[in-house]
């Protein structure tokens, strides 16, 4: 950060020497100098020589060049040279010397060595009318093309003057010059639509009635050119003399003349253009430069320099003013340069010279100022410049060259001094020399002188010295780096403003003190530029790219400082301020190293003002800048000195005109594209569904901005917020949009964040294809509502088939599935063999029964039996008798029991029997009825006739704690009845 600001304090102050350049006593060096911006090949012209210019109805300057015609939109250059494919597609030569508009400005009347063209705007399309020849009148090259208030195109050309025949629809001869050695030069058509021409050999008139060229006035005198001014005064140009005014030209009366040639300060006699501007200055262009008769200085002119003026070149060609002010000079060599009157409010003039690096105010009238070698004393109010008072100082036993820095005047003294890069020095007024005094090879930056008559002395990197010169000594000295301004606080104290930081400083004890180290609000490593006093109270403080700040001191305490930063997010805090001169109104007006910023009473708006204002586009230096008592401000700047008043500053609105420049169109059916604009001149762009994409490309015409320009477009109906762009991509492109009327917006905006109220608006609709029109959707969506109920029933239809066979298929398989399931069940609660219940089964009953006991005391028995010799059957006669035996007494006990009765197959030959709702007694009675039906039974089985018995134990649920128990205890009973004898019920 640093190493950037003492390159700019420094290397500012190490420029070239100057071109001293002084008109002392002229009123005319106060002239508010324009400033141009200029185009060449480098910028995308076709062609260096700018020979005339145009404007056409949507602010596009047109210019002819020798390769052709070429459209600028202060962005881009459109060319249109040579015909390539047909003669309407181009010019029949491209050495073009004359460009006219068209009264509606919708065509441009071309002029050429091959003959004069119409060229249609619109559509960018030629009609090319040759001039006719016989033996008396050879083909020549366009001169001039006028048209008259009536519209009537008038053409010169050698020695014949033409008129377009609209009848005809060519050009027709009206009149030829008699003298052989003759030609025509130019031509002008007075109030009363009388036509008169200019030629080598004097003024001549048209008599309409005969068609001949009459001769009234300057015979034998070359004239070159002429034009007319709205007072009716004529001016002329001539070789010899320069430019004329004939006043009374209405009159016919040439009697009375007023001529600038190259002794009343015309670059040169060599007159090649005149523009009459709309303030009334007349603006000359000639081979030696571009000349100024200012309005209220008549009798004076100001030549433009190039380097002040910033022209393309000297040999000026042409000068056109637009229909917004702006001033457009064509030069031979190297292009054309534009120059907007309307911003330039400031003026800015090297006049006294370059290097302005020290401003002091002398008096209510005078400025000491101070360039790099020399000192000089201006009178503003008279314009007389006193000086140069120079310095032979020596540095080191050199002599030391552009070592002015800084200059300030002690009004209690009357003194003059002076910062040097070798040392504090003073103005000898005796000898009108400047004398090195003190601090010898401490080179300074700035300087100031308290009440006591001490110089502070603010040096480059020896830090900052109090000199009291009625000691010849130093008294103070603080070590800080580069000291840029010095402001007091009292007799004693002063505010440092430093690359390090903003410094306090008091002269006799010596304190310094870094104020930005203890504040939070102000940035600590700060570059500080500029500190002064505000007729608010407080101090401006301005910093390299940390922006301005306003300081408040609290009841003159140091210690309680407050900072306040003014328009944080602005431009202006991006680049470096040189000095904050506040006016009568509260306002501010900033210096800084890209122009001067303005900034309202209000503190919240700032405004910038460039090279197209009229101020320095190398900027200001840091310091250079007072005010007068008369609130002028003259800011200091390697390019002179500029001067102003707040009141004259003139903030115009920001208006230039968007247009769009060309819409190419993308179809899907070829790779090529199709470019629309401006060949139709459309208001509507109408789509088919085969373009699937456009571009559109656009431009505000500010011609000496364009790079400072922002875009905001929005495609109404399909974006639903606006998108930005900058000037280097100037161009939207949307891509399949459905059908429909949209609105492209295209707004612009200049760098000061101002919004131009003439934005660009283009209606586009999107027709949809054939079978999208309403006549058509409506057959293809009855056509779909059909088929799509035909397929809605034939689904419906299907459903219900398929719903019929599912259920058919559910039911059968439910069925299997219930089989199963029972076979399932069966399976786990019956015994295969004897098909009653199994112990499973009964095990669950019994709890059941248990539970029912237990809850509504549902009492229940036991009958278990068991086979007598069973084993002895199964050895005796097999064992498949002793199944088919289990098989028949199962079925004998279940058939003798009830239905409530729960019987299963306990084990190998056992059976347990639960009867609910018995006791001991009643069961016994049931095992009673079993044990005999079994007794008396004979079983036949595989040819045997077997007798069996059975012996059971019975048990109350009464006498148990638990279904367990009561089984045990009915087997216990049983196992009693096996030992005695078996074939019993024992209880």
């Amino acid at each position: 950060m640093k190493f950037v600001v003492v390159r700019f304090l420094v290397t500012a102050t190490m420029l070239l020497p100057i071109v001293f350049s002084l008109v002392a006593t002229s009123r005319a060096a106060d002239f508010p100098l324009p400033v141009f911006k200029s185009f060449s090949i480098e910028e995308g012209l076709s062609q260096v020589s700018v020979l005339d210019i145009a404007e056409d109805k949507d602010g596009y300057i047109w210019l002819a060049t020798q390769s052709g015609i070429d459209r600028f939109d202060g962005n881009e250059f459109k060319h249109f040279g040579k015909w390539q494919e047909t003669e309407s597609d181009g010019l029949n030569t491209v050495t073009t010397f004359q460009i006219e508009p068209s009264l509606d400005k919708e065509y441009l009347w071309v002029g050429s060595i091959a003959g004069v063209s119409k060229f249609h705007i619109a559509t960018e399309t030629f009609e090319h009318f040759p001039i006719s020849v016989s033996s008396k009148i050879k083909a020549g090259l366009i001169k001039r093309i006028k048209i008259d208030k009536s519209g009537n195109v008038w053409v010169i050309s050698g020695r014949a003057l033409y008129r377009f025949s609209t009848l005809l629809n060519k050009l027709v001869q009206v009149a030829v010059l008699d003298n052989v050695t003759s030609t025509l030069t130019d031509i002008v058509i007075d109030g009363n639509s009388h036509v008169w021409l200019s030629s080598t050999s004097g003024l001549y008139k048209l008599n309409s009635a005969f068609n001949t060229l009459e001769l009234q006035q300057l015979a034998g005198t070359n004239l070159t050119l002429m034009a007319l001014a709205a007072d009716e005064s004529l001016w002329i140009g001539s070789g010899s003399n320069g430019l004329c005014r004939y006043p009374l030209f209405a009159s016919n009366d040439f009697s009375v003349s007023t001529c600038f040639d190259e002794s009343r300060g015309l670059s040169s006699n060599d007159v090649l253009s005149v523009l009459f501007q709309r303030n009334d200055n007349i603006w000359i262009a000639t081979s030696g430069g571009v000349n100024i008769i200012p309005a209220k200085e008549a009798s004076e002119i100001v030549s433009l320099s190039v380097s002040q003026s910033k022209l393309a070149n000297n040999y000026i060609t042409s000068l056109y003013q637009t229909e917004a002010g702006a001033i457009v000079a064509g030069s031979r060599d190297n292009g054309f340069s534009i120059h907007n009157p309307v911003l330039s409010n400031f003026s800015t003039s090297a006049a006294i010279g370059n290097n302005i690096s020290g401003i002091a105010t002398h008096s209510d009238n005078a400025l000491w100022l101070a360039t790099e070698e020399n000192l000089w004393h201006y009178n503003y109010h008279s314009g007389k410049v006193s000086g140069p008072y120079t310095s032979m100082i020596e540095s080191e036993g050199k002599l030391s060259s552009n070592k002015l820095l800084t200059v300030h005047y002690d009004k209690q003294s009357d003194s003059v001094w002076l910062s040097t890069r070798a040392g504090l020095a003073k103005l000898n007024t005796a000898s009108e020399q400047l004398d090195l005094v003190a601090l010898k090879g401490k080179a300074g930056y700035t300087l100031n002188v308290d009440a006591d008559g001490d110089v502070w002395y603010g040096g480059y990197s020896d830090g900052v010295f109090v000199y009291r010169p009625s000691e010849n000594r130093v008294i103070r000295q603080w070590p800080i780096s580069l000291t840029t301004r010095i402001v007091f606080e009292n007799n004693e104290s002063a505010w440092l403003a430093s690359i390090s930081g903003l410094y306090f400083a008091n002269k006799f004890t010596g304190e310094i003190r870094n104020i930005g180290e203890s504040n939070t609000n102000f940035p600590k490593d700060a570059v500080v530029t500029w500190v002064s006093r505000s007729i608010r109270g407080g101090y401006w403080i301005g910093t390299q790219a940390n922006g301005i700040y306003f300081m408040a001191v609290e009841d003159n305490e140091i210690s309680s400082v407050s900072f306040s930063q003014i328009e944080a997010d602005s431009y202006l805090s991006n680049i470096s301020v040189g000095a904050i001169i506040e006016d009568q109104e509260n306002e501010l007006w900033v210096s800084t190293t890209v122009g001067i910023a303005h900034i309202d009473s209000t503190l919240s708006s700032v405004s910038y003002f460039g090279a197209q204002n009229g101020v320095s586009e190398a900027g200001y230096y840091i310091g250079a800048a007072v005010k007068t008592t008369g609130d002028t401000i003259f800011m200091g700047s390697p390019k002179g000195l500029t001067r102003f008043k707040p009141t004259d500053i003139k903030q115009q609105p920001w208006s230039p005109k968007v247009n769009i420049s060309h819409i190419e169109i993308i179809n899907e059916q070829s790779s090529g594209s199709e470019n629309l604009y401006p060949n139709t001149n459309i208001e509507e762009l109408v789509l088919s569904s085969n373009n699937v994409s456009f571009s559109v490309e656009f431009a505000a015409l500010d011609f000496t901005r364009a790079n400072e320009v922002s875009y905001a477009y929005l495609l109404s109906g399909f974006d639903n917020k606006w998108r930005f762009t900058d000037h280097r991509r100037r161009a939207v492109t949307y891509t399949n949009l459905d059908p429909g009327n949209y609105t492209l917006i295209i707004r612009a905006m200049n760098k000061e964040k101002v919004w131009s109220p003439n934005e660009a608006t283009l209606q586009i609709r999107i027709v949809p294809p054939w079978w999208d029109k309403p006549v058509w959707r409506s057959a293809i969506f009855l056509s779909a509502f059909l088929l799509l109920t035909l397929l809605v029933w034939w689904r419906i239809q299907t459903l219900k088939n398929r719903s019929v066979a599912l259920a058919k298929m559910v039911e059968e398989k439910t069925k299997d599935l219930e089989d199963v399931v029972e076979k399932l069940t069966q399976l786990s609660s019956q015994d295969s063999l004897t098909g009653l219940k199994n112990r499973r089964y009964f095990t669950c009953r019994a709890h059941e029964a248990w539970d029912s006991y237990e809850r509504y005391a549902q009492a229940f028995s036991l009958l278990i039996v068991d086979i007598d010799w069973f084993k002895r059957i199964n050895d005796t006669y097999g064992h498949h008798v002793g199944d088919l035996i289990l098989v028949k007494i199962a079925e004998l006990l279940r058939t003798n029991l009830r239905n409530s009765d729960v019987i299963c197959r306990w084990g190998g030959e056992e059976f347990l029997i639960l009867l609910p709702e018995l006791n001991v007694h009643e069961c016994y009675w049931v095992g009673e009825k079993l044990r005999k039906a079994v007794e008396k039974t004979s079983f036949h089985c595989e040819g045997h006739d077997v007798n069996v018995t059975i012996t059971a134990g019975i048990a109350d649920i009464r006498e148990s704690d638990s279904v367990e128990q009561c089984i045990h205890a009915a087997d216990k009973r049983l196992y009693r009845g096996k030992v005695e004898g078996r074939n019993a019920v024992v209880k």
